[in-house]
């Protein structure tokens, strides 16, 4: 990627690699920055929301809600009036964490309207236990696991689709269809093949549809084995990849980061556990999923990497 620097291997206590299953999200976060998949999947350090998270699961409930219904009872009314009643268990869930409620009012509502304008609910033929659906098996050997916000039966077969509440951003369109394509794969390997993926953009309207096919499903199934071999790579030598990029400025764990500040405490130490907490982090003590996804993503280059001690 333009603009990224080399990467910079940095030791960390020795912590053996999770054995949970791989997720799409968790493909992404690892293959885009290893030490930053290590801090919140491994050391479990959790980051604060935003009001774009806010937003992106206040709008996934209400579509979810809606869609449940006959088609001609998804209209506007009931998707605003879920909305709003999504809107308010999100605040609960982060209140005290400084989210400005009329921003995210405003942006979901934004979305909603959006979302009407780039399809009509009642022409969706929503597939047999087709909302938020829960998909756990092995691919490539691999096991695996996500959730799907929809999948519809079209002409062709089946079609899974994921809502995006931010801008497109086609630098990393590869990412988001790797998610739908491991889906796909995921839903081929439960008997129930997909003939389309499509990403349903609800900020700047619009839906991007591509058919399955086999070299781009190989393509994400590659992507799936590399992470887990390098990932047991790095846990093995106790030293985590950093992929410094153009999207570092967003990343909560910068002020910690070997690649982005000169001698900072080591990870995994108590001055730089210390230094995450006053950033606002906080450290689950109990394996939970991590809510947030990450668009991260770096380029690799093993050779003649700086180690970080």
């Amino acid at each position: 990627m333009a603009g990224s620097r080399a990467p910079v291997v940095v030791r960390v206590p020795g912590t053996a690699a999770p054995d949970r299953p791989w997720s799409a999200t968790a493909i992404e976060q690892f293959l885009g920055c290893p030490l930053r998949y290590w801090w919140q999947r491994i050391e479990r350090w959790e980051t604060p929301s935003t009001a774009a998270l806010v937003v992106g699961r206040a709008v996934h409930t209400a579509l979810e809600r809606l869609l449940a219904h006959a088609p001609d009872e998804r209209v506007p009314e009931r998707a605003d009036a879920y909305l709003a009643d999504a809107l308010l268990e999100e605040f609960a869930l982060v209140e005290g964490q400084g989210i400005n409620e009329t921003e995210v009012r405003d942006n979901a509502a934004a979305a909603m309207v959006a979302y009407f304008a780039t399809e009509q609910p009642a022409e969706i033929d929503v597939a047999r236990d087709g909302l938020e659906r829960a998909v756990r098996t092995d691919l490539a050997g691999l096991p695996f696991t996500g959730h799907i916000d929809r999948i519809a039966v079209i002409d062709a077969g089946l079609r899974v689709t994921d809502y995006k509440t931010g801008a497109p951003k086609p630098r990393f369109w590869w990412s988001y269809w790797r998610q739908q394509l491991l889906y796909a794969a995921a839903l081929r390997d439960l008997g129930e093949p997909v003939a389309e993926v499509e990403l349903l953009y609800l900020k700047q309207p619009r839906a991007v549809t591509r058919p399955v096919y086999a070299a781009a499903t190989r393509r994400a199934l590659t992507d799936l084995e590399r992470a887990h071999e390098q990932r047991a790579e790095m846990a093995d030598a106790g030293a985590w990849e950093a992929r410094p990029g153009p999207l570092c400025r967003f990343c909560d764990f910068q002020a910690a980061c070997p690649a982005q500040r000169s001698n900072p405490p080591r990870p995994g130490t108590a001055d730089s556990d210390d230094l995450l907490r006053a950033r606002g982090l906080t450290q689950r003590v109990s394996e939970t999923a991590v809510p947030a996804s990450s668009d991260l993503l770096g380029v690799i280059d093993a050779d003649a990497l700086p180690v970080v001690e």
